[in-house]
């Protein structure tokens, strides 16, 4: 982001905060879009959002299903107190479930053609600005530098090599350790939200009504705290996602999803019942 747009957004920001527009009207944490919805969910600004209204990234209810998300399940299970090989076998056992399925098993479209061409770490949603295609090509490297600032040690850096680590014992251990070091750090010195690396979140539009759900960044930070029973969730507005512009969708247009089955994934996330998304 250049440093006029970060000038923008902070200016934009301040505001928000000096007329409290970062704060959400009783009607709005109650999930209804008001005349100040517009303000309040200005792109890339900050806000203050009910964990009640959210959904994890991979589309479930933080405070109703949130066992139903493995992350979801792994961060209640470190609050208990499992042992880590217990963790570990565990978060090993869904990788190894997820290995040889494909983006459309994991989204529950057995019958969508284009997507089961691809694996499952490809899939991508109807209103995202990328294809499967896209993500194939270029996720493998995104793996590969979000797990090397983890700790994570790879064979080598090619493509081949990233990708036959995807679903090991060694990244179910990585994927743990993670949950764990930041769970510690925050249950005992608390969470303090900077400005500068707030998680991101999608807002979805639906007959007046709003949800939200997580976006890429800040996932782990979002489980833990509801975990840890916080109410609000300080994040940055990635986008909004409107269901009557479905056939504006990039992934509908270009007919990947059908009007049928982007809808019913909108609704999905809108209501948080079901798991849509793998663990890679």
């Amino acid at each position: 982001m250049s440093k006029i747009k970060k000038l923008f957004l902070k200016i934009i920001d301040f505001f928000k905060d000096l007329f409290h527009f970062s704060n959400l009207s009783e009607n709005e944490l109650n999930g209804y879009i008001t005349p100040l919805t517009k303000i309040h969910f200005f792109p890339r600004t900050k806000v203050k959002v009910p964990f009640r209204l959210g959904r994890t990234i991979r589309g479930v209810s933080f405070n109703k299903n949130i066992l139903l998300d493995p992350n979801g399940r792994l961060c209640k299970d470190i609050s208990d107190g499992l042992e880590s090989k217990v963790l570990y076998k565990n978060m090993a056992q869904i990788l190894e479930k997820e290995k040889n399925c494909n983006a459309a098993d994991i989204i529950n479209l057995s019958n969508n053609k284009y997507l089961m061409n691809y694996p499952a770490w490809a899939i991508v949603l109807p209103w995202e600005k990328f294809n499967s295609e896209d993500k194939s090509k270029s996720y493998p490297k995104t793996f590969y530098v979000n797990r090397i600032s983890k700790g994570f040690i790879f064979k080598n850096d090619t493509r081949k090599s990233i990708i036959s680590m995807m679903y090991t014992s060694k990244f179910a251990e990585n994927r743990v350790n993670q949950m764990k070091e930041l769970f510690k750090r925050i249950d005992n010195d608390g969470y303090v939200s900077r400005d500068s690396d707030l998680p991101k979140i999608n807002v979805l539009y639906k007959n007046g009504q709003w949800r939200w759900f997580m976006s890429d960044g800040g996932n782990h930070r979002s489980y833990i705290l509801s975990c840890l029973n916080h109410e609000l969730f300080t994040a940055r507005i990635d986008s909004i996602i409107n269901k009557n512009e479905v056939n504006d969708w990039h992934n509908v247009r270009n007919g990947i999803f059908s009007v049928s089955e982007a809808e019913d994934i909108f609704d999905s996330y809108f209501y948080g019942k079901k798991v849509l998304r793998g663990m890679v």
